[in-house]
């Protein structure tokens, strides 16, 4: 079976090979590479001297290039590009058996209306998009991406309503669950388990918080801090801040300004590798603090490095992990109820090592082994069935 991909990435092209800066690019290529005869995967590309963190492929046929657009309202001032995106996709249409799509997206719509209802379509959901815009943008922003988001569910709803829909979590699955009757969810996991670690048994002596992702607005980083210094009233501990993003200079002036600095310790951007998996190691717990979230990758990692979780709860989070069981919850919002958490735990070191033992047992059904394969399978019976 051929695949055809499509991902919002900026892939970038140095010396004729390609590579990535998302981790998600390693799930891909790990199911295409696996389960499939031949793919390509469609993407912006730009030239670069710098090499991108997650290296993709070196053969031309792989990848399919689309004219750069640097978000996608650039598609509302631009139509030429959706007229010189159709002009690529018409032969990538005729030549591939399945089409996995990023969903929403104007080029996935542009796939959608080629492909018709002629061949498999995988429509592929990493997040409650119109949540991250809501927090995201203001005003004519998010009020065109909003309708916009909510035209291109009711367009897949109403003319593909057989599509194959696929989760990242369960907050979308129950979201599409009333309209589409091939509804999954899976997680894009892209942890080994060649990296699983035995459970925890005690923490360090040194307290060691750990945040990784997007230095966004909708990660509620403000938040953390706060609860961090809260925490320090009663027990020392120390927060690593691994990402970048546009809050990132803001955040670190808001620690200088709370007296942080000397317990909140900024890493910058760690590729998803050795560097990052000894920061798992070092650290004691994994903090969560967002508004809106689908199921980040963080929690399968937390898994394999059986990494007791104090997490909003929200989004994906909310249903894939167990209060007192996998995680410790607080609404978002409350540095309070953050800080109190996190104190908890550590004066209850038997559900600190409940947590890591629980974590690390659901690590198996977890893995990129796992997932990929699942995932593959559910494409595969689907278009065996409907086809």
């Amino acid at each position: 079976m051929k695949i055809f991909a499509y991902n919002d990435f900026i892939l970038k092209k140095n010396k004729g090979k390609i590579y990535a800066d998302d981790s998600h690019i390693l799930f891909i290529k790990a199911t295409c590479e696996t389960y499939f005869d031949e793919f390509q995967l469609g993407s912006r590309c730009i030239e670069t001297e710098e090499l991108g963190h997650y290296f993709f492929t070196e053969k031309k046929e792989e990848v399919l290039v689309f004219p750069f657009y640097s978000s996608v309202s650039q598609f509302f001032k631009k139509p030429s590009l959706l007229s010189r995106s159709k002009d690529l996709l018409k032969s990538a249409v005729g030549h591939f058996d399945v089409f996995w799509l990023t969903w929403p997206h104007p080029i996935s719509f542009l796939v959608l209306m080629l492909v018709g209802r002629k061949k498999p379509v995988v429509l592929f959901v990493r997040q409650n998009l119109e949540a991250l815009i809501h927090v995201r943008y203001s005003g004519v922003n998010r009020f065109i991406g909003k309708k916009f988001t909510q035209f291109l569910y009711a367009y897949a709803s109403q003319f593909h309503k057989n599509a194959l829909i696929v989760s990242v979590g369960d907050e979308m699955y129950n979201y599409f669950k009333p309209v589409f009757q091939n509804n999954f969810y899976v997680s894009d996991s892209i942890v080994s388990e060649k990296l699983q670690l035995p459970a925890r048994k005690e923490f360090n002596k040194d307290v060691k918080l750990l945040f990784v992702g997007r230095l966004e607005p909708e990660k509620g980083l403000f938040d953390l801090v706060n609860a961090v210094k809260l925490i320090n009233e009663s027990i020392s501990v120390s927060l690593t801040i691994v990402g970048e993003g546009g809050v990132g200079e803001e955040l670190k002036a808001f620690v200088e300004e709370l007296d942080l600095s000397h317990c909140v310790k900024f890493e910058g951007y760690k590729a998803f590798g050795e560097s990052l998996f000894e920061l798992y190691r070092s650290h004691d717990i994994m903090m969560i603090s967002s508004y809106s979230e689908g199921l980040p990758k963080i929690i399968n990692e937390a898994r394999a490095f059986a990494m007791p979780i104090v997490s909003t709860k929200v989004g994906g989070i909310a249903k894939e992990l167990q209060e007192g069981e996998t995680c410790l919850f607080v609404p978002p919002g409350k540095p309070e109820l953050l800080a109190a958490a996190v104190v908890f735990l550590l004066h209850n070191p038997k559900v600190y090592q409940r947590i890591s033992q629980n974590l690390h047992n659901q690590f198996s059904s977890n893995s990129l082994e796992y997932w990929s394969g699942r995932f593959a399978s559910l494409v595969k019976d689907y278009a065996s069935k409907n086809f």
